[in-house]
Order: C-alpha cells, then structure tokens, then sequence
C-alpha cells in the first residue's frame, strides 16, 4: 500500500502550483571527484599530440619529446619544492600510492606500517592487501571530523615502523592534516612519510622539505587536466622495491604519455583557486543546509568539500528527486555498509544512515549552492511526509485500503491521460489520504 502511496503523491507534488515552476540550472556538484578540464591544460594536449614520436627513443624526435617531459617534470617540482628528477609519472594517483607503499614494503619485508581510517581506497586497500602477506598495519583513529592524534602516532611507532602514510586533505569530508607535525614526527623516528595529496596538490601550498614529505601522490584530472595522468614523488628511489617492470623509469616504466605529461604541467600552471571565495561560499551553503532539520554537518574546515549526513530518507530517492544536480555519496544508503570514512567519524553509529557530499569550485556563484541546499531542503522534506503517510496506512482497514486504491487509480488515469484537474479536486483527494492514514 506504501508504494501505492508514494507515486500518486510524488506527481501531486510535481503538478502543485510551488513544484511546477522551473527548476534550478542543472549544477556540477562533484568537483572532487572530478575538476574541469581548462583551456591551457587542452591546449598542450592537443599541440603535443600533434608531434610525432616516442620519448623513449634516442633520435631527434624522441630527444625533443623528452625534454618536453622534463619541461613539464620541472613544473610540478617547482610546485612541491622538489627536484625535477624526483616526479615520476604515473597513470594516475592510485598507481601513484599503490608504486609508493608497495614499494616501501617490498623492500622491508614484515615490517610495520601505519596509517589512518580515513584514506582513499586506493590507500586503504593496499594496506589491507599487505595485512595478508604478514605484513603489520596500525590504522589510526581519528576524531568526529576526521583529525588524526599526534600521540597515538607516536605511540605507535615501533623499531621495524617503515612507513606513515597519511592523506593531506580527505576527500570525503574534507579535513586538512597538520602535515608540518606529522613529517617531523616520522623524521624524528626515522620512517619514511607518503601522503596522498590528490585532492590537495594545487589547491593548498606543499613544500615537502618544509614537511619532511619522502613520497608524495598527485592527481591530473582533479586541477583540470585530462584524465589518465599522475605523478609520484620520491625523495629517493633507492628505499622502494620496483612494482612494475620494463624499460625507462625504474618505478613506472613504459612509453611515456607526453601529451597527457605536458596536459598536466599545463594544469598546474594555470591552476588558480579563490580561496577566500571557497571559504565565503562555505559558509554560506553550510548555513542554508542546516536549515534542514535533522541533518549533521560532518565537515570543520571550510573548503570546497562538504559532507552532510541526513536521516529520514535514502540515496537513492535523493538521486530521483535531484536527477539534474550531480553529487557523490559519501557512504552508501542502499543497505550496504558506510563508508571506512563515515564509521570512523561515527564509530557509535550516531549519524544518520545517509551521507551525501556535496563538492564545488571557486567558478561556482554562491546563488548556485544555495539553490541547491533550498532544492534539497523541499526534497528531504517531500520524501520524510511521503514515507510517514506510508507508515500511517499500515494500519488501515481492508476497506479503507480498497477506497482508498480506487481514488488513487483516479488519479493515476487522469495523469496517465493527460486531463488537467481542478487543484481544490487534488487537495481533497490528499486531505482524504491523510484522514485516512491517521
């Protein structure tokens, strides 16, 4: 009876006077997973791509390619405060971490590793891979918003400790690591640091001598170039065991995708963000989102990523009802379990069971973010009524039911048959659903 419920309900809703207005511009909202592709950077791609040749050759052709390779490695050193023969050019940032603790470990066989329980899986699961193979693994805790404890790292670190690998900046919800604490840390004990900076490179200063960084992970498509280019840096390349195997970088060999590699090098360049304007339009959207009640902001520092968990209603009918806003999920509603991030956070299940994150550039007008909040606010409120009408009909009588099957079979065909209906005839038909759901 429920389901028989919910769909005349949600066409009422569409059909009444407040619904059928035009909807807000359809809006990216998921610029963490994924950042424009800009001009500067397209340009390099589309001109490098015209040159004949490979990099890895020893003729004129493939002696010009490489030094536009080198050209592009100098760029993203200049970012990080490295040496150009430090960048070693990967796929992508899950290559990129997979190259740097695999590597670490293979070359310390059964050592200890520690690292938090709140990293991307491309982190995450390595380690859990290497738990298999006997290796060690201590997975840090972290506060209600993500923060690691500087204390219980020191305490975790052991003689045989080889590795500390901490996410910069977490892309679920947004929390920003105090680096500087942590690379001093790792320095004072003699273990090596790797950071996945994917969602930070660019968007936050790294100089990772300032930082003590030994090993560092970037990511191409999320400053705006194209997908399918990343970089690692190494501090020294003699303290990984290779992972891959070929002929040209000792960590990640193979033809070098120029175009991709001066693509990026053309993102970093022109990669500019507003940070005030971040922070500002933060602000702005958390404080029009907590007008929806029962909700809970998971995000502290104000950044272009913000996570919001919100009982009372699933992913999957937020998606139906927000089809032209693209959002992430930040766990999954649909019975499964929460993301590592989330039951973290929430390690005595407190929050509410459906978390979205909602991501946004400085291009972005703050119009944008809170049209979609009032959006969601509607949606949420829409979806909470239809479910508690749901409920209230369980308890109806066989007849009530029936009666109540025939006036919403009404409704459906005068829908279906495209018949425009007095608005007072709709009302009542609802302010009947109710009566009878009470």
């Amino acid at each position: 009876m429920s389901k028989l419920i919910v769909l005349p309900l949600f066409l009422f809703f569409c059909f009444s006077d407040s619904a059928s207005q035009k909807e807000s511009e359809s809006a990216y909202l998921d610029y963490a997973a994924s950042w424009k592709v800009g001009n500067a950077s397209l340009g390099e791609f589309l001109k490098t791509s015209e040159l004949i040749g490979n990099s890895s050759g020893i003729n004129a052709h493939a002696k010009h390619l490489r030094k536009l390779e080198e050209r592009a490695a100098k760029v993203i050193a200049d970012k990080i405060g490295a040496a150009p023969n430090q960048i070693h050019f990967t796929s992508g940032s899950t290559v990129a971490n997979n190259i740097a603790i695999l590597g670490v470990a293979y070359k310390n066989p059964k050592c200890r590793l520690i690292t938090s329980k709140i990293e991307h899986k491309s982190v995450l699961n390595v380690f859990k891979h290497l738990e298999t193979l006997g290796y060690k693994v201590t997975y840090l805790d972290v506060d209600q918003y993500g923060n690691i404890d500087l204390n219980q790292l020191r305490e975790c670190i052991r003689n045989d400790t080889k590795l500390i690998s901490i996410q910069m900046f977490n892309s679920e919800i947004g929390t920003l690591q105090n680096m500087e604490a942590i690379g001093r840390i790792a320095k004072e004990r003699g273990v090596l640091f790797h950071t996945d900076a994917a969602q930070s490179f660019c968007k936050y200063d790294i100089d990772v001598e300032r930082t003590n960084i030994d090993l560092l992970t970037m990511s191409g498509h999320k400053i705006g170039s194209p997908k399918g280019i990343g970089a690692l840096y190494v501090r020294d390349t003699e303290k990984l065991q290779p992972i891959i195997f070929g002929s040209g970088d000792v960590l990640f060999p193979g033809t070098k995708p120029t175009p991709l590699i001066c693509a990026f090098a053309g993102a970093v360049k022109s990669f500019k963000i507003d940070r005030a304007k971040i922070k500002a339009n933060f602000g702005s959207f958390v404080a029009e989102l907590l007008k929806i009640e029962k909700i809970h902001i998971n995000s502290s520092t104000p950044s272009h990523i913000v996570s919001v968990s919100i009982d009372g209603v699933l992913l999957k009918d937020l998606q139906e009802r927000m089809e032209k806003y693209s959002f992430s999920a930040g766990c999954s509603c649909l019975g499964q379990d929460k993301s590592n991030v989330i039951s973290a956070i929430d390690p005595e299940n407190k929050l509410p069971s459906c978390t979205i994150r909602i991501s946004f550039s400085d291009q972005m007008k703050e119009e944008q973010l809170i049209n979609f909040a009032r959006k969601l606010k509607s949606v949420v409120e829409q979806l909470r009524q239809e479910k508690k009408i749901g409920k209230g009909c369980q308890s109806m009588t066989d007849d009530s039911k029936k009666d109540l099957s025939n006036s919403l079979n009404k409704i459906q065909d005068l829908i279906k048959k495209g018949k425009k209906y007095e608005q007072e005839g709709m009302h009542r038909a609802i302010i009947n659903i109710h009566r009878n759901c009470e």
